[in-house]
C-alpha cells in the first residue's frame, strides 16, 4: 500500500488536516493586524471568535474533500477576521500542502506553533512535510511531538510507529503500533504494523499470533498473508500450508519465490520446486543454497539435460567453485539414489 495514501486516510478519517513541505527555514514575522492596532471590546472580540470556529470546521471540511476554491476563501475571510490566529495559519498552512506548496505550507504551520506553541494538528501536519520529502526521520520530532501534546490521538500514534518503521527503529515502531491498538481496537492499519515490526525483531510466536487472529476475522491481505506462509514454515514446518497460502496470488517477489522453492522441495514435489528454482536462480541475488537446491531438484526428476547447462553455466561463471559444485552434483545424486531404498510396509502412490 502506497504509504502517502495511508497516511493521508488516517488524517481524512479523524478530521485533521495536515501540510507538506521543505526544509527552508521560515519568517516568523507576520503583518501587524487592524485588531492588534486598534483592540476590540469584548463584545466584538467574542463575536469574531465564534466566527473563525464556525470557518475553521467548515474549512477543514472543505480542504478534506478538496474543494480549495472555496476553501482559500473561507481562509481569506479568517485573515480579515485575525490574521494573528492560529487557526488563519494554520488553515492557511494546510491549504497550502494540499495544493503542494510545502516550502509556504511549511512557513504557516511554525508561525501557528509559535502563536499557540500546544496545537498539535500544526505539529502533526509538519511531521507530514517531511513524509512528502521522504524524510522520514525528520518527521519524528513533530510526530513525537504531536503524540505528546494528544496523547490519545491513535493515528498520531499510527503515524509516529510508520515514522520509527522507516528508520529502523523496529521496537519503537511495535510500542507505538501496540499503543495504537490499544487506543482503536479494530484498528487494522495498526495491527499489521505490529506483525511487521514483531516479525522483523523476530518475535515470531506473537506474529504468527497476530495471523491466526486475521484469519479468524476472514481479513485477506497480501501483506500480512506472505508473512504468514513464512511463520507456518518457521514455526511448524507445515509446507504444505505455505504452498497454499503461496499460491493465492500471482507473481509473487524475489523472496517468497526462494521459500515457495524451498517448501516444494521440502514436500517432495521436486518438478515444482525445480521450475520454480529456475525462476530464483535466473537472479545474481540468487544464493549458492538456492543453486544447490535447483541441482537436486533437477537431479530428483532426472532433467540431465537442465542440469548439465545449469552446472556449466555456474562453473563458467565462478570457477573458482568447481570443486564445490562437483561436490554438490554428487550429493544431488546420491540422494537421489536412496529412494529406492526406503523400506515401504505398505504401497503407496506419490501425489506428485
Amino acid at each position: 500500500m502506497n504509504r502517502v495514501s495511508l497516511l493521508l486516510t488516517f488524517f481524512l478519517s479523524t478530521g485533521i488536516l495536515f501540510a507538506g513541505d521543505e526544509e527552508d527555514v521560515p519568517s516568523t514575522g507576520g503583518s501587524s493586524s487592524h485588531s492588534e492596532q486598534t483592540p476590540l471590546d469584548p463584545t466584538e472580540a467574542a463575536r469574531r471568535r465564534v466566527q473563525i470556529a464556525a470557518l475553521n470546521t467548515e474549512t477543514v471540511n472543505l480542504i478534506r474533500s478538496n474543494n480549495l476554491s472555496r476553501a482559500s476563501l473561507n481562509v481569506d475571510k479568517i485573515k480579515r477576521l485575525d490574521e494573528n490566529s492560529v487557526e488563519f495559519n494554520y488553515l492557511r498552512g494546510a491549504l497550502l500542502y494540499a495544493q503542494g506548496r510545502y516550502p509556504q505550507a511549511k512557513n504557516s504551520l511554525l508561525r501557528a506553533i509559535q502563536i499557540q506553541p500546544g496545537h498539535d494538528p500544526s505539529y502533526y501536519l509538519l511531521g507530514m512535510i517531511f513524509v512528502q520529502r521522504n524524510k522520514w526521520p525528520r518527521s519524528l520530532e513533530y510526530f513525537q511531538k504531536a503524540v505528546e501534546l494528544s496523547n490519545y490521538n491513535p493515528f498520531y500514534r499510527m503515524n509516529l510507529a510508520l515514522a520509527h518503521f522507516e528508520t529502523g527503529n523496529y521496537l519503537r515502531s511495535k510500542a507505538e503500533s501496540e499503543r495504537a491498538v490499544e487506543l482503536k481496537p479494530n484498528f487494522r492499519n495498526a495491527k499489521l504494523l505490529l506483525l511487521k515490526s514483531n516479525f522483523l525483531l523476530g518475535n515470531k510466536a506473537d506474529a504468527y499470533a497476530q495471523c491466526v487472529e486475521f484469519v479468524k476475522e476472514g481479513f485477506v491481505s497480501r501483506e500480512y498473508m506472505l508473512i504468514h506462509a513464512r511463520l507456518v514454515m518457521d514455526i511448524h514446518q507445515n509446507f504444505r500450508k505455505a504452498i497454499k497460502i503461496y499460491n493465492q496470488y500471482g507473481e509473487l517477489p524475489f523472496q517468497e519465490k526462494r521459500f515457495l522453492a524451498h517448501a516444494y522441495y521440502n514436500t517432495g514435489n521436486y518438478r515444482a520446486a525445480a521450475s520454480t528454482y529456475q525462476q530464483v536462480v535466473q537472479f545474481k541475488i540468487a544464493e549458492e543454497e538456492d543453486k544447490i537446491q535447483y541441482i537436486r531438484s533437477l537431479s530428483f526428476i532426472k532433467d540431465y539435460r537442465r542440469l548439465e547447462s545449469f552446472v556449466t553455466a555456474w562453473i563458467q561463471e565462478e570457477p573458482d567453485k568447481r570443486r564445490k559444485i562437483q561436490e554438490a552434483l554428487d550429493i544431488a545424486e546420491l540422494l537421489k539414489e536412496n529412494d529406492s531404498k526406503i523400506f515401504h510396509m505398505f504401497p503407496s502412490r506419490s501425489p506428485y
